[in-house]
């Protein structure tokens, strides 16, 4: 099996899909806005986040895409599958989780990588996860934050040597569900052929080289109140076709001008756990983009 990844949104041909059942009764809380939605008592149940996912999937599947999944751990969460590995260019990158309780989910995904000819793992000490790698053509955009460190960019940077131009982002990390940015994609994300998705807010300083590559004009910014219900978490099928959470009515609108179609469906409660539909699917190989 091939891996062909050097863009967020060219035609998807095979991803790896997260799964939802078997979480077993310790839910972790790995960050802000989960631990909040637990202390409020709205943690979802597993019957509503494994309806949510398997649509997800129906969509995927009704679309052409070749849908793989890990292999169940039994009381294992293993919904967000973008962070334990990541596709770039022909390798596929095994992460080094930030949080002990989510490295067992990678090896879940072996049966699929050992067919892969490419395949690197971090060495100790380097952290990186799948939600902080966003892929654009020459460039690979990673956020340095709580769950990705410079180590783990050197070693991206070491296998990639110069095919593509790494650019590091560091991040706006904090203990508050409402401004922490837990990875990249929380705040950054491409759309269609040119523009893409953008929570200022996220960054520690003005992401200059976004706006160099994609043009201000071609930006779509994105509120606080936004980011924190992830509209920036969306996840292309095709350059003109995005699956985005049903009650995105402005995004949906914002992208139909600029002559991209959505899907919607509900995928409120898989983030409240802190992630949407990019954290639960890790492209393995999708056509190129001119």
């Amino acid at each position: 099996m091939k891996v062909n990844i050097n863009s967020e949104t060219g035609k998807l041909n095979t991803v790896i899909l997260g799964i939802a059942y078997d979480r077993g009764d310790i839910s972790y809380l790995n960050n802000p806005k989960h631990a909040e939605i637990a202390q409020k008592g709205e943690e979802p149940s597993e019957d509503v986040l494994i309806k949510e996912v398997e649509h997800f999937r129906n969509i995927l599947e009704q679309n052409g895409v070749k849908v793989l999944r890990p292999e169940n751990i039994a009381n294992q969460d293993q919904i967000f599958c973008r962070d334990i590995g990541f596709g770039v260019d022909h390798n596929f990158f095994l992460a080094n989780m930030r949080k002990a309780n989510r490295q067992p989910e990678v090896n879940a995904i072996q049966s699929i990588t050992s067919g892969l000819s490419q395949v690197h793992t971090p060495p100790q000490g380097a952290v990186i996860e799948g939600g902080d790698v966003v892929v654009w053509k020459d460039h690979v955009f990673v956020g340095l934050g709580e769950r990705t460190n410079q180590q783990g960019v050197d070693f991206l940077k070491s296998v990639l040597k110069n095919k593509k131009e790494v650019v590091t982002l560091p991040l706006n990390v904090t203990n508050e569900g409402a401004t922490n940015i837990l990875h990249l994609d929380c705040a950054f994300q491409p759309v269609g052929t040119h523009h893409a998705l953008i929570y200022k807010g996220g960054f520690q300083q003005i992401p200059n080289a976004i706006y160099d590559i994609f043009g201000e004009d071609n930006l779509i910014e994105v509120s606080q109140a936004e980011m924190y219900h992830m509209f920036p978490n969306v996840f292309s099928i095709h350059p003109e076709l995005v699956v985005i959470e049903q009650s995105f009515e402005r995004l949906s609108k914002e992208l139909a001008k600029r002559n991209i179609q959505t899907i919607k469906t509900q995928y409120s409660n898989v983030s409240k756990l802190g992630g949407l539909l990019r954290c639960s699917a890790c492209p393995i190989d999708r056509d190129d983009i001119s």
